[in-house]
């Protein structure tokens, strides 16, 4: 993907800041991080979604992920490394790592930043049962 932003960071087509990198995946600062230490490991092929990829790949990102979160605690000492997968604004998987502390906006994510929703769990549980 040509003019894929994470394609040309891969390339090194654009500067990053890399704190890893191995012959699967490179890890790099966030350009706009919520927390000193906001890691993106990006795979070095392009793939929109983790749940397109093969499960041999899956492995090495998310082998890959845990070094990175690794790194981040030593450094930082949070209380957590918070992980989450995208995709869908740069559509090109990443993983975003970062620092938690207990209590701080990030440790309740996603129930703390979205209205409650009513719903019926055992209607939900069988949905997904069947699909």
């Amino acid at each position: 993907m040509g003019d894929c932003i994470l394609c040309k960071l891969v390339r090194g087509e654009i500067g990053s800041w890399r704190v890893y990198e191995d012959d699967f995946c490179v890890g790099v600062l966030d350009i706009q991080p919520c927390a000193p230490g906001h890691c993106l490991l990006v795979p070095k092929k392009h793939v929109e979604r983790f749940y397109e990829m093969d499960d041999g790949d899956l492995g090495r990102l998310f082998t890959a992920a845990k070094k990175v979160a690794k790194k981040i605690k030593k450094t930082y000492k949070p209380d957590y490394v918070c992980m989450f997968i995208r995709g869908g604004r740069i559509h090109h998987l990443h993983i975003a790592l970062f620092p938690s502390k207990e209590g701080d906006g990030i440790s309740g994510f996603p129930q703390s930043n979205y209205p409650k929703t009513e719903v019926d769990l055992n209607k939900e549980a069988e949905k997904l049962r069947n699909a």
